[in-house]
């Protein structure tokens, strides 16, 4: 029985391995950028991480189709992640048009101190990694491979851990709504044990933002305005056809936080986790992209 336990144990992943991934993953992109600059071009980083999980997993004879959660789902799951990923990205865009207007410009003008990741150009390449390759990417390593890894700690941790860290790796102005496509994306998965809803909902989330990226680029002045704010307000309005189902998606995801957040185990799992020199490397890092943020913010000239 000890050495079946033993085998099972080596055959599965444990909390510590998604930032020893990351890092790995930060490795084999330095190296490609060293050997091959234009294939570290063409790549977009998240690749990297997956391919490192991959090593980790093959290492540790894991099946990657379980950890990554490749699990097959019926056609009818995938219809909900594409009507709520309309929704959300909607309302994100109306709250950031918002607050871009109470500041007169000022938001705006403090999202621009931050380099985008996205070429607002939208050539058919970019069209196809922000589209396609990143959302299957991100959800392999994040909602499959990172969510995987904390399942002992609960499904709190498995989906709020995952999200925060997801977070903190996009673009300053985003990090409010990756958190919130993150949780949702996370509840999915543990709902369906499968990332596949979770990547059209991020997939979904995604084109719809190139979408009103294209309608910009395309029209002019008012024209643009009319179409931009008509495809986001109904967006927004679709909400009141599948008000019961948004309920209990936000019933699934306070379950969530509240796992998270309960006390005395929060900070129990917590010193777990961050006493592990990997983690302590991945708070580091987020830590010098706070200071990066609040520093570039600091010594830009008064709006």
């Amino acid at each position: 029985m000890g050495t079946t336990a033993r085998r099972e144990e080596q055959r599965s992943i444990d909390p510590f391995d998604p930032p020893k991934a990351h890092l790995l993953g930060l490795l084999f992109l330095f190296l490609t950028v060293f050997i091959s600059p234009w294939l570290a071009g063409q790549l977009p980083d998240i690749v990297w991480f997956c391919i490192a999980a991959w090593v980790i997993i093959s290492q540790k004879r894991a099946s990657p189709g379980e950890i990554f959660r490749l699990n097959k789902v019926s056609p009818g799951a995938l219809a909900f992640p594409i009507t709520i990923a309309l929704i959300l990205s909607s309302a994100e865009v109306l709250v950031l048009e918002g607050a871009d207007w109470l500041t007169r410009g000022g938001f705006s003008q403090w999202a621009e101190l931050f380099p985008s990741p996205v070429d607002q150009s939208l050539p058919l390449s970019e069209v196809l990694s922000v589209c396609v390759i990143v959302p299957i990417a991100e959800e392999m390593f994040f909602r499959g491979f990172f969510s995987t890894a904390l399942r002992s700690l609960g499904t709190g941790w498995s989906v709020v851990f995952p999200a925060i860290i997801f977070a903190l790796f996009h673009h300053p102005v985003a990090i409010g709504g990756a958190f919130i496509v993150a949780l949702v994306a996370g509840v999915l998965t543990a709902k369906h044990d499968s990332i596949l809803p979770a990547i059209v909902f991020h997939a979904t989330g995604n084109a719809y933002m190139c979408l009103l990226t294209a309608v910009h680029n395309r029209f002019e002045g008012r024209a643009s305005d009319v179409l931009y704010y008509s495809i986001t307000v109904a967006g927004v309005l679709l909400a009141i056809k599948i008000r019961p189902e948004l309920r209990r998606l936000w019933g699934d995801a306070r379950q969530a936080l509240r796992d998270f957040l309960s006390r005395p185990e929060l900070g129990t799992k917590a010193r777990l986790l961050f006493r592990h020199w990997s983690y302590i490397l991945l708070a580091l890092e987020n830590a010098l992209t706070i200071v990066w943020i609040v520093a570039t913010t600091t010594r830009a000239k008064p709006i």
